[in-house]
């Protein structure tokens, strides 16, 4: 696949002068001989090939011969002509040119483009502009193009009429969001919302007809059988009555269609911050008298013999969710507390995670946690919302929007702020707020241009608060707000603020970074230290975190796919699965920060920061509950590091089958750092056998006998085939599984109950084999050999994160001019064993960071 990409460059290449002597010296000696004008192996000449570097498609191609020389791949190791001495002045003098030509394209404009806020970006900004933390605006605006796999370049933020249109219309949004409905400070109330008041809970009573999906009255930790018999009261409303805080409302099911339990009774008034108090406690249901033992008995219930994750989301029509937080419940009774955020109108889901969700099927449903003495419940008495939590009156937003003035509250909830000097009000309330808004010094006349269409929309018979909110939009999509730019060169201290909290943020620089830039005291490299490290001391840290990783690891994708119902129905629907394998790779990535731990850890860690979930997924005993927290390893272990973490494995696979060419590239590329071309079109992608009849080793050996595909897939494959000890959700292997086709009867299924209540269809086929050779003829048995072959060039590993870390800051990529700075910036860090903090602080000071 690469020579073919190395063909289209060569073809393109434009006539120049030859390259110099002593590069043609090693070319002769060591790689005409098959790529010559007769032979031409991978499509390439090398005989012919002019040098001329100015030109962008020769300077690509002489790039990819130097790093095909630097990494080994060329010439044939059996060359018997190649020496290291050779081979060095060869790199050092075909590099000297490149990177002097590099730097001179580069040079005038900068190494990043100017470009717009990405969508988190944008978000992020605006919340903490208007002091609305609470704001939802992502969803509002177009996807991001991507560059160098990260949303952050100039070259992929394109911008048309569609995203100025929706980044209008999210400004707007957000501008109202912050307007008060009254004109007194909201009232903090405190409310309590019984479960047994709850349709979506109560009505889910359906006794004698009841199943493994129904609800059941408790009393304390046992049934109560006058309301299950419907002989008794639902409850006796009054709050002062001995048993009201005893009742509850007991489940055996996750909380998914047809049984939803919301605390719907309550929806959020305003948007704003609020505290949720949950009192729940586990119950043990008792079994069927029958021969169907898996059937709950309602009639006899007990104390709880487990404790059980809960996760609360909210939620808002239609079933739009957002995770709020998980915890244990107990046997004993408790409350749990979270303090959240929520839009208007969201009202609170609650789900006892680790229930199965039953799906329908023939011959019915059994609870996968059910045995011959019953199976566990949870009780849900109520929950206490507390809120608004108002902090700031008026709010921060409205403060900066329209200052001092008075307003009125219409009857729709639509303040209208009064303005006895229309005019004068307009410019002054804008020069503050532009003075707030803009990150670098407000230009000269720029309120002028925004208060005249504030007075336009006056004169056409808008009111003095739209008009206003009118000209705040157009504010935050001009260019001088929604833009980062910089002047090609050193950036000065306002741009330096800017890459900087954008760098760990996510955000817009706060007032303490203004201060500095406003004083010109940035650029103090004591200063600028102890910046980066208040930065990633703050909690606003972890958007810095989570946006990396989305987009370096694909963990954004980690949805994007689902487990087989048929062959992976223990994960099917299993979302607090799913929702701990990404807290635990963000978990180990701010460990990894918070204690400086060395680049290496990336590939072989002693550590994994897991939960129950988590650890009896890994096979891992001893680990208690909802919370991730760092789990010492035995030195044997498969897991520890990012490539063995669930996260990763679920995202490069696609919900039926692995495929070590998909797992091998991402090794490649996210750990390695080493960019694997396209396929060339027309190759067909491998079909999945999900009969088992073939390993994916076996359909691969026929794949690779191609000449032309073996070229590439030599490099990728083997580390795949390490992972192919883990299945799609992550989840350690030692055979396939397999579904039986056709009306003759297959090997006998394996037993078990999946997430979805469905006996299991599949069974066990052909053995996993998870050795290989590298194609430098290095070879290992499994995944824990493969770890200690990577690390021994750590350098490379440190090199890589480093290069991933300069092109999020930057917006652009380490070009072949930049890798001598890169090298620099190792050789600083590598005292500290190229620890993670260390290098990003070393990025910080350099002049690849501090310049466009």
């Amino acid at each position: 696949m690469r020579s073919l990409t190395l063909f289209t460059l060569f073809a393109t290449a434009l006539a120049a002068a030859p390259p110099p002597a002593s590069v043609r010296s090693f070319l002769s000696a060591n790689c005409i001989g098959c790529h010559n004008a007769k032979l031409k192996q991978s499509n390439l000449d090398l005989s012919s090939l002019a040098f001329n570097p100015a030109n962008n498609d020769n300077f690509t191609l002489w790039t990819k011969v130097h790093d095909r020389v630097h990494d080994g791949e060329m010439p044939p190791i059996a060359a018997p002509t190649l020496t290291k001495a050779s081979r060095d002045a060869f790199l050092n003098q075909l590099s000297a040119p490149l990177i002097a030509t590099d730097r001179a394209r580069y040079s005038a404009s900068g190494r990043s483009l100017i470009r717009r806020m990405n969508r988190q970006e944008y978000e992020n900004t605006l919340r903490d502009l208007l002091g609305a933390p609470w704001l939802q605006i992502q969803d509002m605006l177009p996807e991001d193009g991507l560059a160098w796999k990260f949303n952050k370049s100039g070259e992929a933020l394109d911008v048309s009429h569609v995203h100025m249109n929706q980044y209008l219309m999210a400004a707007d949004y957000a501008l109202r969001e912050v307007l008060p409905n009254t004109t007194a400070k909201p009232v903090s109330v405190i409310q309590r919302y019984y479960a047994r008041d709850q349709n979506s809970f109560f009505g889910q009573i359906r006794f004698p007809k009841s199943n493994e999906r129904d609800a059941f009255p408790v009393i304390g930790s046992t049934a109560d059988l006058p309301v299950l018999h419907k002989t008794g009261r639902r409850t006796p409303g009054d709050p002062k009555s001995p048993t009201r805080d005893l009742e509850g409302i007991a489940v055996i099911c996750s909380s998914y269609e047809p049984i939803e339990l919301r605390f719907n009774k309550f929806t959020a008034p305003v948007a704003g911050r609020y505290k949720l108090r949950l009192n729940a406690h586990s119950v043990w249901v008792g079994p069927e008298k029958s021969e169907k033992w898996w059937r709950p008995d309602p009639e006899h219930i007990s104390e709880g013999r487990t404790h059980e994750p809960i996760t609360l989301y909210s939620e808002r029509p239609p079933r739009q969710q957002r995770l709020l937080g998980s915890f244990d419940v107990h046997p004993e009774a408790s409350v749990n507390e979270v303090e959240v955020y929520l839009l208007k109108g969201e009202t609170i889901r609650v789900d006892a995670a680790r229930f199965f969700r039953s799906r329908p099927v023939a011959g019915g449903w059994r609870n996968p946690l059910a045995t011959k003495e019953g199976q566990p419940g949870v009780s849900f008495r109520w929950l206490e919302a507390e809120g608004p939590l108002v902090d700031q009156w008026p709010i921060p937003g409205q403060k900066l929007l329209f200052g001092n003035l008075t307003y009125s509250v219409g009857e729709k909830g639509s303040p209208a702020f009064a303005s006895k000097t229309p005019a004068a009000d307009t410019r002054r309330l804008l020069e503050s707020f532009l003075k707030r808004a803009c990150r670098n010094p407000v230009p000269p006349g720029e309120a002028e241009r925004f208060a005249r269409l504030a007075e336009k929309a006056m004169a056409s018979g808008y009111s003095f608060t739209d008009a206003m909110l009118a000209a705040y939009s157009a504010v935050l999509v001009s260019p001088t707000f929604i833009t980062l730019d910089a002047k090609p060169g050193h950036l000065d201290n306002y741009a330096l603020a800017s890459r900087l909290s954008y760098f760990l943020w996510n955000t817009e620089p706060d007032a303490e970074l203004r201060q500095l830039a406003e004083r010109k005291q940035l650029q103090d490299p004591a200063v600028l230290r102890a910046q980066t490290k208040r930065l990633l001391a703050d909690a606003r840290s972890q958007r810095f975190v989570k946006a990396f990783l989305d987009y370096w690891l694909d963990l954004r994708k980690l949805n994007n796919t689902s487990p087989d119902e048929s062959l992976y129905p223990d994960y099917y629907l299993d979302d607090f699965l799913v929702e701990s394998a990404g807290n635990e790779t963000q978990a180990f990535f701010t460990e990894m920060l918070t204690r400086n731990l060395p680049a290496r850890n990336l590939v072989a860690a002693d550590f994994a920061m897991l939960n129950e979930k988590l650890a009896d997924h890994y096979g891992i005993p001893g680990i208690k509950g909802a919370a991730i927290g760092r789990v010492p390893l035995p030195p044997d272990s498969l897991r520890g590091g990012l490539m063995t973490q669930a996260s990763i494995l679920k995202v490069t696979a696609n919900g039926t089958t692995t495929s070590p060419v998909l797992r091998g590239v991402w090794i490649s590329e996210r750990i390695l750092g080493r960019t694997v071309p396209p396929p060339p079109s027309g190759v067909p992608p491998l079909e999945p056998d999900t009969r088992g009849a073939k390993t994916i080793r076996e359909q691969l050996a026929q794949h690779r006998s191609q000449p032309f595909c073996n070229s590439c897939h030599a490099r990728i494959d083997p580390a795949g085939f390490a992972l192919e000890s883990f299945d799609v959700a992550g989840a350690q292997r030692n055979k396939y599984r397999a579904l039986s086709e056709g009306p003759t009867p297959g090997p006998k299924p394996a037993e078990g109950v999946g997430k979805n209540g469905n006996l299991f269809r599949f069974h066990y086929a052909l053995p996993v084999d998870p050795s290989a050779t590298l194609q430098d003829g290095r070879s290992f048995a499994d995944i824990r050999d493969l770890k200690r072959l990577l690390l021994a060039d750590e350098r490379q590993l440190a090199r890589n994160l480093a290069s991933q870390f300069i092109t999020y800051a930057t917006g652009a990529p380490v070009r072949f001019g930049d890798r001598p700075k890169l090298e620099a910036i190792l050789d600083q860090a590598k005292a500290s064993q190229y620890g993670t903090t260390t290098l990003l602080d070393t990025i910080i000071q350099s002049e690849l960071f501090r310049s466009k």
